[in-house]
């Protein structure tokens, strides 16, 4: 049986490179199995271009993006899947609690969702196409959550109109 991947070569490959200019600024392979659960020729493997079915683990990547202070792998990952990564840690979320436009956004944003689960099962199955766009709706939902919690925890922690 063939397996069909969503992700192609190119999309692995361009991993692959994202590490492969990350592990020199954690030092190298040698420097940075010290940091990290995996030793030193794992670490190798997981950026050659011939090594097709070895890649980087999730944590591990975390442990080298947080190392060299970049989001290298994260970015292309964001890249791939249609979305564009933006630090948190730079915006001022303000010292005021959510309004009333902030509420109609969020709401609009779940309506959505319900929108595109409604259009997808009308004939009773989910195309991996109509999951796809779901998830997408998911995920922008899930991102207008997380930024009115942090409108709140700024009013909050901040002393705001709370």
């Amino acid at each position: 049986m063939v397996k069909i991947r969503p992700t192609t070569e190119h999309d692995r490959q361009a991993l692959k490179a994202a590490v492969r200019r990350l592990l020199p600024m954690a030092g190298g392979v040698s420097a940075f199995e010290k940091v990290t659960r995996v030793n030193a020729s794992a670490l190798s493997r997981y950026g050659a271009p011939d090594e097709a079915i070895n890649h980087m683990p999730i944590d591990v990547a975390m442990d080298l993006m947080l190392d060299t202070r970049s989001n290298g792998i994260l970015s292309i990952m964001a890249m791939q899947l249609g979305f564009k990564l933006v630090s948190l840690g730079n915006q001022d979320f303000g010292s005021t609690l959510p309004d009333i436009g902030d509420m109609s956004r969020l709401s609009k944003s779940v309506s959505d969702v319900m929108q595109e689960y409604a259009q997808a099962i009308s004939d009773g199955a989910i195309t991996p196409r109509e999951k796809q766009q779901i998830d997408i709706e998911i995920e922008e939902a899930v991102q207008m959550l997380r930024a009115f919690q942090h409108k709140i925890d700024g009013a909050t922690s901040k002393g705001g109109d709370v």
